[in-house]
């Protein structure tokens, strides 16, 4: 039975987009036809399958879900929507290691969407991606969690703002970085009333993340370990909730440094 209702909700595109809809309400044929863009022919064969397992009921003309299906339905949406983001770009995602990424992030990959994949470019490799240096101007709260040394963070460091808040989570060998190569723009930063730098004990595979009010931005080490600038960006509401409470996550974790040590 399980292997039967795995087929009928995820082997047929037709099915799937049905059920979606019917989690709208009742809908009758012709509804059914038009939002799907499909035709009765080629669609009444997968109500049948549906109906006779109890997933759809019938009343007259409309077709509702029925309580079952409403439970199933419910619990199927969420996993399509992870499948779609993955699908979106396959290679990238089986190349990423997610392994310390909590479940609780993973099963909300969803709200990732929609989201764009960000490559290095080959003539500006030691710089940050375009699209993160426009957006972090115009950015006034930004949470920021790194693994990794970046030279971006001299300048990220340096730079006097007084009206901006930046709350940044490193890991203990950035910070050792920032002590020995960039002491002075250490100290202008942690300075500052607005700025926050806390460090974290213990290593971790997610190479950047930074959420501000504008847009979100996370780079994941690969399966070997390596950094290869690859990102994904996105602007949606649900995404950028997904970032900063992954930041918070660590800083929870982290412990903070004052302009004093």
């Amino acid at each position: 039975m399980e292997k039967t209702l795995t087929d009928l909700l995820f082997m047929s595109q037709k099915r799937k987009d049905f059920l979606l809809l019917l989690k709208k309400g009742s809908k009758n044929i012709d509804e059914i036809v038009d939002e799907l863009h499909v035709n009765s022919t080629g669609m009444l064969p997968q109500i049948k399958k549906l109906k006779e397992e109890y997933l759809v009921i019938q009343d007259d003309r409309d077709y509702r879900l029925s309580p079952l299906g409403e439970i199933l339905v419910e619990k199927m949406e969420p996993l399509l929507d992870i499948l779609e983001v993955i699908e979106e770009n396959e290679d990238f995602w089986q190349e990423r290691d997610l392994s310390e990424v909590p479940t609780a992030f993973l099963e909300r990959l969803n709200e990732l969407k929609p989201y764009s994949l960000i490559k290095p470019d080959p003539n500006n490799i030691f710089e940050p991606p375009e699209e993160f240096v426009e957006n972090i101007k115009k950015s006034k709260h930004i949470l920021s969690l790194t693994s990794v040394f970046h030279p971006f963070y001299k300048k990220f460091l340096g730079k006097k703002d007084e009206d901006t808040e930046i709350t940044l989570i490193v890991t203990e060998g950035v910070f050792k970085r920032f002590e020995n190569d960039f002491k002075e723009e250490l100290d202008n930063f942690l300075a500052q009333e607005k700025k926050k730098l806390f460090v974290l004990a213990d290593e971790i595979k997610i190479a950047t993340l930074t959420k501000t009010e504008c847009f979100m931005m996370v780079n994941f080490l690969t399966i070997k370990g390596t950094y290869d600038q690859e990102n994904i960006l996105s602007f949606g509401p649900a995404a950028l909730q997904w970032a900063e409470d992954l930041v918070l996550h660590y800083k929870e974790q982290a412990r903070e440094i004052s302009g004093n040590e």
